[in-house]
């Protein structure tokens, strides 16, 4: 963190340890911040960032420093370094993470205007990406195959990976953790992949098959979305949850990505039970941030007063409850080296 970041948030009443220096900050009274990300943080690169990298997570900055915040009527406006009119001026984002990008501003500016706005050059972006949605048709990666279920294979997969199976293979983690249903359907890895017109076109709106929501359920009218973090605190998580909630239900209850417009056309499948959310009944998407309490969990900026702000906040979002969030958590605990198992 620079010495002015530091003395600007602390004059907003923002207490924290670190900020990215790649993320440079201003103030105008009475109530302004300004936050500026790199090219790369927003897809204007080469070499562009993941959108939960803390240089790139522009959401749960914001998310965070509002709910820290001393100025309850503090706005915060978001601006990318080195950016012009001609950097997007339309058509298929160069790159999937500009598309991702795109869409997330395009969703938080929409659902958090009140406090939330875009600089002028980046509003101006926005407005080329909607057009581009309105003019076209946009089809769902399914999976192609089933997920991995070796818990050796898990294991070097990552363990997060091995950490989602016991969440969807154990009942009991089902019904006291995640608090489900009997009649409730889990999967795994499902991909949140789109392209543009059809499969054969090959123009990827957003990354195919490598980009995955950890696991999901269908429990009654609801489609939970689960961003899963093991021994790895990150920030990033809300930007994920907030992403990843936002796909699930413009895909797969709007059924197209702006109000009707960029329709989404769903493939049949069946592998990771695709066919079951693809022909949900849901009306509500809840957007679930799962972190182990013990063993390096939350992110140290993430205290439980501070989840439930920031809970309160993104609930805010002008969806009438069809898009809601919640903190949760477990304990993971090691049954032997290299494996776990998780209670409440």
């Amino acid at each position: 963190m620079t010495g002015v970041q530091k003395l600007i948030l602390g004059y907003i009443g923002v207490k924290i340890a670190n900020f990215p220096e790649d993320i440079v900050l201003d103030y105008i009274e009475p109530n302004k911040l300004l936050m500026k990300l790199k090219k790369e943080a927003a897809g204007f690169s080469k070499q562009p960032l993941a959108m939960q990298d803390d240089r790139a997570c522009f959401e749960a900055w914001c998310l965070l420093i509002k709910a820290k915040t001393n100025k309850p009527e503090l706005e915060i406006e978001l601006d990318v370094e080195g950016i012009t009119n001609a950097s997007y001026p339309g058509g298929k984002p160069a790159n999937g993470y500009m598309g991702k990008f795109l869409y997330r501003i395009l969703k938080f500016s929409e659902q958090y205007t009140m406090w939330f706005k875009l600089a002028p050059t980046l509003e101006a972006l926005k407005d080329n990406f909607k057009i581009y949605l309105a003019g076209h048709s946009f089809v769902a990666n399914e999976p192609v195959k089933e997920a991995e279920e070796d818990l050796a294979n898990l294991l070097n997969m990552g363990l997060e990976s091995y950490v989602a199976y016991l969440f969807c293979d154990s009942e009991s983690a089902k019904r006291n953790i995640l608090a489900l249903t009997r009649e409730a359907i889990v999967g795994r890895q499902l991909p949140v992949g789109l392209v543009e017109g059809s499969k054969a076109s090959g123009k990827e709106l957003f990354a195919g098959e490598e980009a995955a929501i950890d696991f999901w359920a269908v429990d009654e009218n609801t489609i939970n979305v689960y961003e899963l973090k093991s021994k790895k605190p990150m920030l990033g998580i809300i930007t994920e949850s907030f992403f990843y909630s936002n796909y699930v239900y413009d895909v797969f209850i709007s059924k197209s990505l702006d109000h009707g417009k960029g329709s989404v056309e769903i493939e049949d499948g069946t592998y990771r039970s695709y066919d079951k959310i693809k022909g949900n009944k849901g009306k509500q998407v809840k957007g679930i941030m799962l972190s182990n309490s013990n063993r390096k969990g939350w992110h140290s900026s993430l205290g439980k007063p501070t989840r439930n702000e920031i809970k309160r906040i993104m609930n805010a979002n002008g969806m009438f409850g069809a898009i809601q969030y919640e903190f949760l958590e477990y304990q993971l605990n090691p049954l032997k080296i290299g494996e776990y198992y998780i209670s409440k």
